[in-house]
């Protein structure tokens, strides 16, 4: 957490002594010397991406500026609560849901067909109903029903959290706009970033379905994130993020595996569960594999599993690992 709430400097104290240049340089100063990370949510999906030069703008659209030339002038959004930079759920949410093409307040999208084919491409479906899966991501309308789900049912957005930075949270930086003569020589205004090499955790509630799973929607909330960005002047390069290595992106399927193991484990009990139990621990004798997921269909109590693995030529350690870990059970 940051020693100061870099909303209340930037929103607050900025405006204590009204255009006077050296109490607003001041705060700026401070404001840019503050290096902070907030906690990871733990959300149930998550990915992480770090931004690249020249970084992220977000909400630029809010009002700040005094007329000193220390002043930014243009707005940023702060987390009430932690005064840290946060892209809004709703903002992650907004920005996906474009790439969908879902109509807006009527009007549709001029390339839906081509936003369609790209979402295909990427979840690896040629016969996907784009149109279905957007209702159901982003309007919670159930596929086959057509009516609304459950909000328990229904993919949640969490915000984007700053958890790591290399130095530097926030940045100052220059527009140096024209106007409508592009001869004018222009004056420089200063406005606040987040700066390159600041790690965003991206959180989510991801429901799988007929559609998608849960792993197919964040696999591809994180192809449409790294391709187009998200926040204010994505198309000079702001509010993009570093692609991921192998290795990134092997850990990243490697905890979607984890996931997955426990939430099937979480649903089972008794018999089923140690069934499960027992395939983690069949991998570790390969000639074994093959045998008692022929014969767990069989399988009635723990007693009959210790005889159908002793009984299937198995190696004698497998077996013995078995027994000691069914009686540990009891």
């Amino acid at each position: 957490m940051s020693k100061a709430n870099l909303g209340w400097l930037f929103y607050k104290k900025m405006y204590e002594k009204g255009d006077d240049d050296r109490h607003i340089k001041s705060t700026m100063d401070q404001l840019l010397r503050v290096n902070a990370k907030d906690d990871s949510m733990g959300a149930k999906h998550s990915f992480r991406l770090k931004t690249v030069y020249p970084g992220l703008l977000i909400g630029s659209g809010y009002a700040h500026g005094l007329s000193s030339d220390y002043d930014a002038k243009i707005g940023f959004y702060f987390d009430h609560t932690t005064g840290l930079p946060i892209i809004q759920g709703s903002s992650v949410k907004g920005m996906l849901r474009s790439f969908f093409a879902l109509p807006m307040e009527g009007q549709s999208d001029p390339y839906t067909k081509e936003k369609h084919s790209f979402i295909r491409d990427l979840i690896k479906k040629s016969d996907l109903d784009v149109d279905a899966l957007a209702r159901e991501i982003f309007e919670g309308i159930d596929a086959d029903t057509q009516e609304p789900k459950s909000i328990y049912e229904r993919d949640i957005f969490y915000e984007a959290r700053v958890v790591a930075t290399n130095g530097n949270l926030l940045q100052d930086d220059y527009l140096a706009p024209h106007g409508d003569d592009p001869l004018k020589n222009p004056i420089p205004l200063r406005f606040v970033k987040v700066a390159p090499e600041v790690t965003f955790e991206f959180n989510f509630d991801l429901k799988s379905s007929k559609l998608a799973t849960s792993e197919e929607k964040e696999n591809l909330f994180i192809e449409l994130v790294q391709t187009f960005g998200i926040g204010a002047k994505t198309n000079v390069g702001y509010g993009q993020f570093a692609e991921w290595t192998r290795e990134e992106r092997d850990a990243h399927r490697d905890k979607q595996k984890r996931r997955e193991k426990q939430e099937k484990k979480a649903g089972l009990d008794g018999f089923d569960l140690l069934v499960e139990e027992l395939k983690e621990l069949k991998k570790r004798d390969a000639n074994m594999i093959k045998k008692i997921k022929e014969y767990e269909g069989d399988i009635k109590d723990k007693e009959a599993i210790k005889e159908i693995v002793k009984s299937k030529s198995g190696p004698e350690k497998f077996y013995n690992r078995v027994v000691k870990y069914l009686d540990e059970l009891e």
